[in-house]
């Protein structure tokens, strides 16, 4: 039997983190963001899309996409957001089945925009992963080495994080210590493996 389960939340709040734990418990796990990396190299069929639509004013000298340029312009326009979804999601989404199909068991898949996307129904179960907004807002700005303003935006082109949270069978605050995550991550992890794999109500 194949359960797959989705770890999504809003962007910096430790979803890696959440899934970096998951790995080293043993369970096999899928990051749509490396997915997409992928896809977006020269050539690959994401890259074919974005160059096709945008064209080369949002490729680097060295012939990449311009990954920071075409996040503002997205980040600021909720059309061109849309726009950008609708190329980029299917060719996601069609390697993502892909990669669920090589295993069984138990299969965890990082997924930011989850909800955003609709793809509810894919999935056995659905973490979510959150902090409080002042501290995603700071480790944010820390990560990607922008602004608080931009930070802001970023974040608030994502879905409400209550709606996330209702929708979700189990919910994680990365807010705390490693300590403190790892201990709900791996409860978390029994509590599903008791629900899929043994029936345990």
């Amino acid at each position: 039997m194949r359960y797959v389960i989705g770890v999504t939340g809003g962007i910096a709040s430790g979803k890696s983190q959440v899934c970096k734990i998951i790995k080293d418990s043993g369970y096999n796990v899928i990051d749509c963001d490396q997915i997409a990396r992928e896809s977006s190299k020269i050539g690959k069929p994401m890259y074919k899309a974005i160059l096709d639509h945008y064209g080369r004013g949002y490729l680097l000298p060295d012939g990449n996409i311009d990954r920071y340029k075409l996040g503002q312009l997205v980040f600021n326009d909720s059309l061109q957001r849309e726009i950008l979804n609708n190329l980029t999601h299917p060719i996601i989404i069609e390697e993502l089945k892909k990669q669920i199909t090589s295993y069984e068991g138990l299969i965890f898949v990082e997924m930011p925009l989850l909800f955003e996307s609709k793809l509810e129904l894919m999935f056995d179960r659905i973490i979510c992963v959150y902090l409080n907004k002042k501290l995603q807002i700071n480790r944010l700005m820390l990560r990607d080495d922008i602004d608080q303003q931009y930070a802001k935006s970023k974040i608030e082109s994502q879905l409400d994080l209550k709606y996330k949270k209702k929708r979700s069978h189990y919910v994680i605050d990365t807010g705390g210590d490693l300590n403190k995550t790892r201990a709900e991550t791996i409860s978390i992890l029994q509590k599903i493996e008791g629900e899929l794999l043994y029936g345990n109500s």
